[in-house]
């Protein structure tokens, strides 16, 4: 049976997509599907997004199975999809993929009755942009730590470790232009497989190492054997001449992160300023613009609050707050952990049973070893055994 669709004014294959739309339906449940015209140097022609109900694991697989032979049938399509659950974890990671590309404009059908329901609500975009913002930032200046990273190898002529440095750079950049430009990343090492996950969707990011070209092909495979034989292997060998090459195709590629990953924000921005006198509200800045029509008092309320209020910020996922926690450093920090440990071992051990004074002592010790995971500095932890994996096969 054939679905009911909509905004599709700008197509010229109006029969194939609805016969597309209708065979999806009609297979997967669906919620809503976004389309998205492919401009003439994109390598598709039409995107479909489709956000399709919440599945067990075992019948997704086989409704992800179903769409991609499915659409393999349509080369000048390709498909995302999308469960709920699955959008709101990206979500609240901070990215605007789905803000950006998830529209009233671009929905072509909908199982719901009102069309302007989204996967996301529409009041969140402040937030939404300003966790993406802040994820932009962090992992942007973690790609260039590995680029730089690759300069004193470089000097010393250990051009082996460069490309380790340079892949890891490579790794990295490409997470992070798929998080904002497919709304999920591609789990595996290899920077090939990097380039062809991403190359379906977007051109620029697709032919970073043109691979017909035998020579850059080469260095495709050079640097994605670097990242486990420049440590395990002897064998390995990068020429000085190669790494210089590799390090031009590395600067690139940052050049254009910085540039297309911006401009994603920038959408969302944009969407913001052109809806702000509608529903969709800007959070107040920190100098908050007093507004006359509006009571004394409420004005006055206000200007405590950026006063006063600055502990608890609103954090991506809704209703949610993240707390500033403030310090002396990391040292300080493993003590604050060292010290929570040791309150909930002695609640546990404590001779009189921690029930005289806790009313549910196994939830609040659980609920306090939860917030300790919290503090652990992962991340940190994760770059100094990569720090001391590189000096400890560096000749001193």
């Amino acid at each position: 049976m054939e679905q009911r669709t909509f905004n599709l004014e700008g197509t010229d294959n109006l029969d194939e997509i609805r016969e597309i739309v209708s065979k999806v339906v009609e297979k997967v449940d669906t919620n809503h599907i976004y389309l998205t015209i492919g401009e003439e140097q994109e390598p598709y022609k039409y995107w479909f997004i489709i956000v399709t109900g919440d599945y067990a694991n075992r019948f997704r697989e086989e409704k992800e199975q179903f769409l991609k032979v499915f659409f393999s049938m349509y080369p000048d399509c390709v498909v995302s999809y999308f469960t709920p659950t699955q959008i709101g974890e990206q979500e609240s990671t901070g990215t605007t993929f789905f803000v950006n590309n998830c529209t009233k404009e671009n929905l072509i059908y909908t199982c719901f009755e009102d069309r302007g329901l989204a996967p996301f609500d529409e009041k969140d975009l402040p937030r939404v942009l300003n966790s993406s913002r802040t994820y932009y930032e962090k992992e942007i200046e973690k790609v260039k730590a590995f680029r730089k990273g690759a300069v004193p190898f470089m000097d010393e002529g250990n051009f082996e470790l460069a490309g380790f440095m340079f892949h890891q750079t490579l790794e990295m950049g490409y997470r992070l232009a798929e998080h904002f430009l497919l709304g999920h990343t591609h789990k595996g090492h290899s920077i090939r497989e990097h380039q062809n996950f991403i190359g379906d969707r977007s051109s620029t990011f697709g032919k970073i190492f043109p691979q017909n070209i035998e020579e850059d092909l080469r260095l495709l495979n050079k640097l994605d054997k670097s990242y486990v034989k420049s440590r395990y292997s002897k064998d390995f060998m990068i020429e000085e001449e190669q790494a210089d090459l590799i390090k031009g195709y590395v600067d690139m590629f940052i050049l254009k992160l910085e540039e297309y990953m911006p401009n994603e924000l920038d959408k969302c921005q944009r969407r913001i300023d052109g809806q702000s006198q509608s529903k969709i509200q800007v959070p107040l800045p920190q100098n908050i613009d007093i507004n006359p029509n509006q009571s004394p008092l409420l004005n006055r309320l206000r200007e405590l609050e950026s006063k006063y209020c600055g502990t608890l910020e609103p954090f991506q996922a809704r209703e949610r707050y993240s707390l500033k926690l403030i310090n002396g450093g990391y040292q300080e920090t493993m003590l604050m952990i060292t010290n929570l440990i040791k309150v909930c071992m002695m609640a546990i051990e404590y001779p009189h049973g921690a029930s005289k004074w806790l009313q549910e002592p196994d939830i609040v010790i659980a609920d306090t070893m939860g917030h300790i995971l919290d503090l652990m500095p992962y991340d940190e932890m994760e770059f100094l055994d990569e720090v001391r994996q590189l000096l400890s096969e560096t000749p001193s």
